[in-house]
């Protein structure tokens, strides 16, 4: 681990290690405006203005790259994020054993493109908005922080995943899981920055649509 890290610092400037991921959002976002409909052709009419709004939810993370209490390089949230994603998954295919298949509003084409949608667009910009800023800033008052930007999550979720009515099924499910990565965020943002909790969401995602 220790030469892998010395390996990352000397290949990255301390700027690039910071900005990688907001840019790479970012250059992600961009393509998938572009294919979007050649890779999700059934979902992308009404996904490609939630895929916008993503875009700006990546601001803050531009932003908290410079000037954010937690500076730590990309590759670092990376790895954090990498190995929770695998383990989280697991984790979560047991527990969603015998749910059988349903329509949970994602986006869903080939695995590949859907697993990088799900990664960098979805989750990545999700956790940069409402732990990486919102709950960050909040955090002088950690219970009010975490509840307020759950609160936040989740009627983000009501919105983006109402396919045929308002589904307050996926709003109770984000904010409980609001409020369980909000601690876990708090608890892991010293050495990990967004990364476990970035890692948690997608590998709760993947178990939904692969598991």
């Amino acid at each position: 681990m220790s030469r892998i890290m010395s390996v990352g610092q000397q290949l990255f400037s301390p700027t690039a290690q910071k900005l990688a991921l907001p840019i790479v959002g970012y250059i992600l976002i961009m393509f998938f405006l572009i294919q979007g409909p050649l890779f999700f052709p059934d979902q992308w009419a009404r996904w490609e203005t939630v895929t916008l709004i993503y875009a700006m939810m990546l601001l803050p993370a531009l932003m908290m790259s410079f000037i954010g209490p937690i500076q730590l390089p990309a590759w670092k949230v990376f790895l954090w994020f990498a190995g929770t994603s695998v383990g989280g998954f697991l984790l979560f295919k047991t527990a969603f054993a015998g749910a059988g298949a349903a329509n949970y509003g994602f986006p869903v084409g080939g695995i590949i493109p859907t697993l990088i949608f799900q990664a960098f667009v979805i989750t990545y910009a999700e956790e940069s908005m409402f732990r990486g800023f919102l709950l960050e800033i909040g955090k002088s008052r950690v219970g009010i922080g975490i509840f307020m930007s759950s609160i936040m999550f989740s009627v983000f979720h009501l919105a983006a995943y109402s396919v045929n009515g308002l589904n307050f099924f996926a709003f109770v499910v984000a904010f409980l899981m609001g409020i369980a990565f909000g601690f876990v965020y708090i608890a892991t943002r010293e050495f990990a920055g967004i990364g476990i909790v970035w890692g948690l969401h997608l590998a709760f995602n993947a178990a939904l649509l692969f598991g």
